[in-house]
């Protein structure tokens, strides 16, 4: 295979299929006709000598082959980004850009800090915070659409890195006149007959609660269920209510509104992590490598860090 066969333009069609699933959706979003799209693909199929897409019903699905071919398209695409934007460094028209993806939890307070702090240092990076689940942020991440990822884990992930790892403490909030915020710590059962408010289930800390309950043999039905971090914890301050969360991500709201955080003890409460990730073998702008250690500095520096991981 030569590399004159990978035409630009091929590729980028190619890799939008990808994306997309169909020739109709990447059609509409390239602007361009399916037929177009169709026939830069048979010609790169017909140069590599591969079949890329397996055509079904269901959409077109990249054989491995094609797998192969999106994640080399990826990188090179990534590459060119990162060389533009450190030209343009050099030549005073732009000082770079950090992508971040995040769950919910991390946007409320944690990492408008984080990047404020940053910012201070270094005014003219700018940032993109896009707020979604693990999965989207780790599919986004392989994808290119991303710089970094900060999410909760249970298991490694494919093609990722972690750049920056904690095992995370599950704490519950409440007001601090509630009848358990005295207590030094509460084992889960111990939430059961109080207003209790929820994540939904597709995010990570609820599938986590829900496991260790199922493993303890317990059943606890919250009152209030969201995919709102924020709606949450406006929910302890008018409901008087209890919400589970992670001690990072709240902390600072906490400290804001004068509410109590109770941690939750359990050997079933260790099993998930705070992770800081990358595409693995990707190398970074440098924007985003200077965040990385600003980062990883404020929180080896933090002494509720220290608090945690002791």
């Amino acid at each position: 295979m030569k590399a004159r066969h990978l035409q630009e333009n091929s590729v980028r069609y190619f890799l939008e299929v990808v994306r997309c699933g169909s020739l109709s959706l990447a059609a509409q979003k390239l602007n361009v006709a399916a037929s177009a799209i169709s026939r830069q693909i048979s010609g790169l199929e017909d140069r590599l000598g591969e079949t890329l897409f397996e055509r079904r019903k269901e959409g077109m699905i990249p054989t491995a082959a094609g797998e192969l071919l999106a994640a080399w398209a990826i990188r090179t695409q990534l590459e060119s980004e990162k060389v533009l934007h450190e030209l343009a460094e050099l030549n005073g028209l732009r000082k770079g850009e950090v992508r971040i993806d995040s769950s919910a939890g991390f946007s409320v307070d944690f990492l408008p800090m984080m990047i404020a702090s940053f910012r201070r240092h270094y005014p003219n990076i700018h940032f993109r915070l896009h707020v979604t689940h693990a999965e989207e942020v780790v599919r986004r991440l392989r994808e290119g659409e991303s710089d970094l990822g900060l999410t909760f884990s249970q298991i490694p992930e494919e093609n990722i890195h972690v750049a920056w790892r904690l095992q995370s403490r599950l704490v519950a909030v409440m007001p601090p006149d509630h009848v358990l915020a005295k207590r030094s710590g509460l084992q889960l059962s111990q939430l059961s007959g109080y207003p209790l408010g929820l994540p939904e289930r597709p995010i990570m800390l609820r599938r986590l609660f829900d496991a260790c309950c199922s493993r303890l043999g317990i059943s606890i039905s919250p009152v209030f269920v969201t995919n709102s971090i924020s709606a949450l914890l406006a929910f302890v301050r008018y409901e008087q209510g209890v919400v589970v969360a992670s001690e990072m991500t709240v902390r600072e709201y906490i400290r804001a509104h004068n509410l109590c955080a109770v941690p939750l003890v359990g050997q079933d409460l260790h099993g998930i992590n705070i992770e800081l990730n990358t595409l693995a073998g990707r190398s970074l702008p440098k924007a985003v490598t200077a965040f990385i250690d600003h980062f990883i500095r404020e929180m080896d520096a933090s002494p509720f860090i220290s608090a945690v991981t002791s």
